[in-house]
């Protein structure tokens, strides 16, 4: 007998036999434990230096625009653009290091939101150029997070829990 759909795969698996055995009909379904979470990476900007980064990755998270002003300039040259974050939607998460002279770089390796505690978990990973440059500089990376009600925002260098930031959204 042919269905006129397919059939699911805990049936495709089950083995056809006349005692009854292997014939469970329960299927296991779960909700997805976690998505991806869109990030926008936000350009054009530079760590003031009157912060003081000790540690070897920092993290933030800011909700307004003063915030902002406080800890970062405005990177403007004649080619480049410099994304805005919109506070009223957005949350910024942002990243850095102490000053270095190794042209370090500091990336989002993945970001996902948890659909069960709606947490949000954000891994950096940091690369470095093998030579030593003539001048240091702060590596930042900053990124634009939807405002959806996040609580708990899980930030890893790596593998490692590096910080964990509670939000009022």
């Amino acid at each position: 007998m042919q269905l006129p759909f397919p059939a699911p795969a805990a049936a495709l698996n089950r083995k056809n036999d006349s005692t009854g055995t292997g014939s469970d009909t329960t299927l296991n379904v779960a909700a997805n434990p976690s998505s991806q979470l869109e990030v926008n990476p936000l350009s054009g900007y530079f760590l003031k230096n009157t912060i003081t980064v000790n540690d070897s990755l920092t993290f933030w998270l800011i909700d307004n625009q003063a915030s902002f002003d406080s800890l970062f300039g405005v990177a403007k040259t004649m080619n480049n653009t410099i994304d805005h974050p919109d506070f009223g939607t957005h949350i910024v998460v942002a990243a850095t290091m102490p000053p270095t002279f190794y042209g370090t770089q500091i990336q989002l390796e993945s970001a996902t939101s948890d659909n069960a505690n709606n947490n949000a978990t954000l891994r950096f990973v940091a690369t470095a150029n093998p030579n030593r440059g003539s001048a240091s500089t702060a590596p930042l990376w900053l990124g634009a997070v939807p405002k959806t009600g996040k609580s708990t925002f899980l930030l890893y260098t790596g593998d490692h829990l590096t910080k964990t930031i509670t939000t009022r959204q």
